[in-house]
């Protein structure tokens, strides 16, 4: 009993695999930080500066290790953390930068709780997980520094105890938004209606087609459900992983097509990346990579 205990644990946290998952969700975490910095400099005045709506004397009574309560220091703090997202976009010293990803995220975001919500909570909690996994060790700046330009491709073989913290937050997360749906709203089959009917959450105005159809809403309400339930309970099981990641990729892109809802689904989807089959991916990459290969050394014909 102990030796298995031991042997799954060891294979769980320990085995060495290929480093793709945690690349590809290297790469999308990246993307969503850079876009929030983004899209946050455009309010930036109106939100967190000096003469913001809510003043800096309601800023959050939380430790504030990084006071920015001007909008000067609010927009260095932007724009350093736009670059600090293209360098683990590019994988030059990720997990240093996700570092430093998160505290720019914690101290922009106490500078004003009122405008948070779950998308941005999530945004900096998988940050900080992600710095404790091997990102750099595949499709990275470090990587082709270490082992040459044509490593790009390559991936090295590493422990996956990093991904597993990032894989039981995600857990956790569509555990509780499933609980959360408990009221009566969704047992009826109504909620997504409730949802599209709020003014400053559309995102193409109301949707007529859906909010009118009670098929259509029920379908919709109920299928959120059982998604987010199979995705809190059944990630796990590597038969039926790769349609539930295809299920949680569309549902986030869904929602985020249709409703205001920040960054949520785009962490999400970098969360799911995770989950990935390493070995599937290394597969596909070296199937990839050796056709194109295979094209380049073929001899160049002249016409007749």
């Amino acid at each position: 009993m102990i030796e298995d205990v031991k042997e799954l644990g060891h294979r769980l946290f320990v085995a060495p695999r290929t480093a793709w998952p945690a690349a590809i969700a290297r790469v999308v975490i990246g993307v969503a930080i850079l876009l929030w910095a983004i899209t946050m400099a455009f309010d930036s005045s109106a939100l967190l500066g000096d003469d913001a709506l809510v003043g800096v004397e309601f800023a959050s009574n939380r430790a504030r290790y990084l006071a920015l309560d001007s909008t000067v220091a609010i927009n260095i703090a932007l724009f350093v953390l736009s670059l600090v997202a293209i360098a683990i976009i590019v994988g030059w010293r990720p997990s240093l930068w996700f570092l430093v990803a998160f505290a720019l995220l914690v101290a922009v975001q106490r500078r004003n709780d009122m405008i948070l919500n779950s998308g941005d909570i999530i945004l900096r909690d998988l940050t900080l997980l992600l710095a404790l996994a091997p990102t750099g060790a595949a499709m990275s700046v470090d990587r082709v520094r270490q082992h040459g330009r044509g490593s790009f491709w390559t991936s090295a073989t590493v422990a996956p105890w990093g991904l597993r913290l990032v894989q039981l937050q995600l857990i956790v997360v569509y555990f509780f938004a499933f609980w959360s749906k408990s009221g009566e709203l969704w047992k009826n089959g109504t909620a997504v209606s409730t949802a599209f009917r709020l003014q400053d959450l559309q995102r193409f105005g109301e949707l007529s087609v859906i909010v009118e159809n009670i098929w259509v809403v029920t379908f919709l309400t109920w299928s959120t459900l059982v998604v987010e339930l199979a995705l809190a309970a059944l990630l796990w099981v590597k038969r039926l992983r790769p349609y539930l990641i295809v299920l949680g990729v569309v549902l986030h892109l869904t929602i985020d097509a249709l409703v205001l809802v920040g960054f949520f689904g785009f962490a999400m989807v970098a969360g799911l990346m995770t989950f990935l089959d390493a070995d599937r991916v290394d597969a596909a990459v070296k199937r990839r990579t050796t056709g194109r290969t295979d094209e380049l050394s073929q001899p160049i014909r002249s016409g007749s």
